[in-house]
C-alpha cells in the first residue's frame, strides 16, 4: 500500500506520523499539491491520502481507500470530487487546549489584564485603586453561551462551571446529556439565548446553516459589553459586522483565533482580515494557535498513524466523517 501526504503543512507532520506506524506502507510527501505532474503520479498509486484539502481539480486517484484529514474540520475538502468508495476521516485531540484558550482569554478580557499590564509598564497606576481607574470585571455570576455543544463545547463548559459561570448552549442536534449546561437551545432558537449571555463562545463546525450565523442583527441582540470568543471558523461570523460592533463599543471585547484569510505559498504573511482588528484595544488576536500544543500533536499523530495501520490491515477505521 502507498500513503501520499498532500500539501506543504504535511512536511512537518509526515515524519512524526510515519515514526508511529506499526505497518510498512510506501510513503510520499507531495508538499506542493499544485504541481500537477507530481500530484498525478502520487495519486495514481495512492491507497491512502493524508492532508487538509481536496480540490475538484485533483487528478484521478483510482486506488484511494482512505482520505485522512489531519484537522477536525473537513470544510476545505470537496467530498463530491472524491472517487467512489473513499472513507473520509478526521482527528480530534484539540478540545483540551482550546477550552483552556477560551478560559484564558475570557479571564484576560474580563479582568482587563492587558490594559493593566501595558499601562503599568508605561508607568501609570490608572488600572488600580491607587490610580482612580475603573474597576474591572470577574467571571463569577456571569452567563456564558456556547454555540456548538460538541467535544470542544463540552470541555469549555466543564472548565467554566467551576468559576461560578452559568452555562447555556445552542446546538444543531439534540443533546442527551448536557451537564453542566443549564439549557441547550436548538440552533434555530439562538436568538433566545444570545440576550442572556455575557460571553459568547463559537465552537460550531462550519456548515451551510452556520456560515454567517453571527451577523449585525445578532450582535444587536447581545448584552451591551458582551464578549465574543471565536475558536471555530472565521466564516461563521460576519467579518464587517464584528469589526463594527467592536469598534463602536457594542461588544466589550473579543478573542479571535480563526480568520477569514490564511497564509498561502504565494502570500505567506497576509493580514488575516480586510479590517484592522489588530488596531482595536479590546481585541485579543492570535494566529489560529489555540490547538498548537505538543499534546494536541501527539494525540493527532497517534490517531492518524493508527488509522493508516487499520486501513493497511483491513480493520475498521475511527473518526469517520463520510464515505463516498
Amino acid at each position: 500500500m502507498k500513503v501520499a501526504f498532500l500539501g506543504h503543512l504535511t512536511q512537518g507532520i509526515a515524519p512524526r506520523v510515519i515514526a508511529r506506524l506499526t505497518t510498512s506502507p510506501d510513503t510520499e510527501i507531495v508538499a506542493d499539491d499544485t504541481d500537477a505532474a507530481r500530484l498525478a503520479a502520487a495519486l495514481a498509486e495512492a491507497d491512502i491520502a493524508v492532508g487538509v484539502s481536496w480540490r475538484a481539480g485533483f487528478p484521478p486517484a483510482p486506488r484511494l481507500k482512505l482520505l485522512q484529514c489531519f484537522a477536525t474540520g473537513v470544510d476545505r475538502m470537496d467530498l463530491a470530487a472524491l472517487p467512489p468508495g473513499v472513507t473520509v476521516c478526521n482527528v480530534f485531540g484539540h478540545e483540551q487546549p482550546i477550552a483552556e484558550y477560551v478560559m484564558m482569554t475570557a479571564l484576560a478580557l474580563t479582568h482587563g489584564l492587558f490594559h493593566s499590564v501595558t499601562t503599568f509598564r508605561a508607568g501609570s497606576w490608572e488600572a488600580g485603586l491607587q490610580g482612580g481607574g475603573t474597576r474591572h470585571g470577574e467571571l463569577l455570576g456571569k452567563t456564558a453561551g456556547i454555540i456548538g455543544y460538541g467535544r470542544i463545547g463540552r470541555e469549555v463548559a466543564r472548565r467554566a462551571a467551576p468559576f461560578g459561570v452559568r452555562v447555556l448552549a445552542a446546538n444543531r442536534s439534540p443533546v442527551a446529556d448536557a451537564a453542566p449546561v443549564e439549557r441547550v437551545y436548538p440552533l434555530p432558537e439562538l436568538d433566545r439565548m444570545l440576550p442572556e449571555c455575557d460571553v459568547v463562545v463559537i465552537a460550531a463546525a462550519l456548515a451551510p446553516e452556520t456560515r454567517g450565523l453571527i451577523d449585525a442583527r445578532r450582535f444587536a441582540l447581545m448584552k451591551p459589553g458582551a464578549l465574543l470568543i471565536n475558536i471555530a471558523r472565521g466564516q461563521i461570523v460576519d467579518e464587517e459586522a464584528l469589526f463594527a460592533a467592536l469598534r463602536d463599543g457594542m461588544l466589550g471585547g473579543a478573542a479571535i483565533d480563526v480568520w477569514w484569510r490564511y497564509p498561502t505559498p504565494a502570500e505567506p504573511q497576509p493580514r488575516p482580515s480586510r479590517f484592522p482588528f489588530h488596531e482595536l484595544p479590546n481585541v485579543l488576536v492570535t494566529p489560529h494557535c489555540a490547538t498548537f500544543t505538543e499534546g494536541t500533536a501527539e494525540r493527532r499523530f497517534a490517531d492518524i498513524a493508527g488509522n493508516i495501520d487499520r486501513c493497511v490491515r483491513g480493520e475498521p477505521l475511527i473518526n469517520i466523517v463520510a464515505t463516498t
